[in-house]
């Protein structure tokens, strides 16, 4: 069985992540965003790519600004992005709330779905597997998942950290400056039958530049903090965990 770590004094800004999944889970209709290029847009059950975050399923945010970002990314094609309005029903659902735990939880989910670029090193595929069997939380029972997000320049802080270049903090820190936010994943069958549309709206191209700058952002920052990382004293590395 997997050790569930709680957050231990949370800081400012996790306090805060904690607070706006309480505020989102004591509602029982939830208003959630998703933006892509396809206008006709229908979220079903057993779609999408399992090389993601929490795996196959629908990828949502409470944050209308960044879903407008979404539908001008790269991972879809089209030459107009749109924005998407949903509300899921909560009732019955049994949600899991990454933002109550240790971020330990979180990488162990990011490293076992998502595709790493560091096959060809034993050592760090030792970490990796000593990592999932100590903090991989069994997610078959949930329908909906409430954690951080990593886009693809984000998840080489993951990658960093298990192969123990960089500091947990800095992970963390790196992640949080680039203002993702919460998502909301959509999981089960039972889940995407409480779920509703409500609108589809087109966004300005004005959004692609929005997107494109904040993946900049995100390559620039990894890049500073991962070779101004400071001290070694009282924090975390990948090997502190395992």
């Amino acid at each position: 069985m997997p050790e569930v770590v709680h957050k231990d004094r949370p800081n400012t800004i996790e306090h805060s992540e904690m607070l706006s999944a309480k505020k989102l889970l004591s509602r029982q209709i939830i208003t959630i965003y998703h933006g892509n290029k396809k206008e006709d847009l229908i979220p079903e059950f057993g779609l999408g790519s399992s090389d993601n975050d929490y795996g196959k399923g629908f990828y949502t945010t409470p944050g209308i600004e960044l879903a407008k970002e979404w539908a001008w990314g790269t991972y879809t094609s089209g030459n107009k992005g749109y924005v998407h309005t949903f509300e899921l029903y909560t009732d019955g659902l049994n949600i899991l709330n990454l933002t109550e735990l240790d971020s330990i939880h979180w990488i162990a989910e990011l490293v076992y779905n998502r595709k790493l670029n560091i096959q060809d090193k034993e050592v760090v595929q030792d970490n990796i597997k000593i990592l999932l069997e100590k903090y991989k939380l069994d997610t078959s029972e949930h329908d909906v998942i409430i954690g951080y997000r990593a886009n693809d320049s984000y998840f080489a802080y993951a990658e960093a950290f298990v192969s123990g270049t960089i500091y947990k903090d800095t992970l963390e820190k790196a992640l949080r400056t680039g203002e993702l936010g919460i998502q909301i994943f959509i999981k089960s069958a039972k889940a995407f039958q409480n779920l509703k549309k409500t609108a589809v709206e087109e966004v300005p191209e004005k959004y692609r530049g929005y997107f494109v700058k904040r993946d900049k952002n995100a390559r620039d920052t990894y890049r500073a903090l991962s070779s101004n990382q400071g001290s070694r004293v009282g924090r975390q590395t990948i090997y502190d965990f395992i």
